[in-house]
């Protein structure tokens, strides 16, 4: 009867030990998460981060850069002690969750909204508004920190 039942242990132990090769298995890497965009392309929506990545490195080498720098949160945030110099700053562009090209009848400005997600979903974010003249060049930029959403 002991014998059987040391056989019996033996095989549950068996069954339920992890194998070698699942625990040699390096997890998979995650995937970034793919940028939502709405009335542009993938190609547009990077050009445009691009853009806005070229004039913080301006902004950084205190280039001479002519485009209104504005930001804002809610009263009670602290964010609302930082200069609009030192957010664009620091603005994570690499953490862009999406690209919006926005309605316009204006034939000389072209607004776009970008959603940048700096501590990732359901966070705190920054709601942006980039505004392009007539020739591509950034006219202002505008940026909200605030809540997401609800959902």
């Amino acid at each position: 009867m002991t014998f059987s039942r040391s056989i019996l242990i033996a095989a549950s132990a068996l069954l339920l030990a992890p194998a070698p090769a699942t625990l040699a298995q390096p997890a998979p890497p995650q995937a970034a998460p793919q940028m939502q965009l709405r009335g542009l392309t993938d190609d547009e929506a990077k050009a445009l981060i691009a853009k806005v990545a070229d004039a913080q490195a301006k902004v950084k080498k205190q280039d001479q850069v002519f485009f209104e720098l504005l930001s804002g949160a809610p009263a009670s945030y602290p964010m609302t002690r930082v200069a609009p110099r030192d957010t664009f700053l620091r603005l994570p562009l690499a953490k862009t969750f999406s690209v919006e090209r926005k309605a316009t009848d204006n034939k000389l400005w072209q607004p776009y909204r970008i959603v940048v997600l700096p501590d990732g979903p359901g966070k705190l974010l920054w709601d942006v508004e980039v505004v392009l003249g007539i020739n591509g060049q950034i006219e202002r930029i505008e940026m909200l920190y605030r809540p997401p959403a609800p959902f």
